[in-house]
């Protein structure tokens, strides 16, 4: 019985830790003079300017960039935002996170920019 339960315990810690590690591997890469967003695929942001392009460092991920020309949130550009003038009010931070640290969670920013404010949420 107690074998039994060491290996259920077991179990359950993997399958958890690998979920947890499958939520680390997602942000911006430069490579080869392109950038790219990485989550579920890796996919190229085709109107990124490769010698301007910052990505935005967080406490938990990076899915904040911008470049001479725009301001990308999961490899998306957001339409309505200068990246001249943004501001990030607040970061927004998962709750709760595993004994070891890693974990999915819902992050995001409030931003500001021109006086209105725009809420971004994490989607997976």
């Amino acid at each position: 019985m107690k074998k039994k339960l060491i290996i259920l315990a077991g179990m359950f810690m993997f399958f958890q830790y690998s979920f947890s590690l499958s939520c680390l591997f997602r942000g911006y890469l430069m490579e080869n003079d392109k950038v790219y967003y990485e989550s579920k695929e890796k996919k190229e942001l085709e109107k990124a300017d490769y010698s301007t392009f910052e990505i935005i460092r967080s406490v938990n991920y990076s899915i904040l960039a911008k470049d001479k020309n725009n301001v990308y949130y999961q490899g998306e550009i957001l339409k309505d935002i200068n990246p001249k003038t943004f501001k990030i009010i607040k970061e927004i931070t998962p709750p709760i996170r595993p004994v070891w640290g890693y974990g999915c969670g819902s992050s995001g920013y409030i931003l500001e920019d021109n006086g209105v404010r725009y809420e971004l949420k994490e989607v997976f």
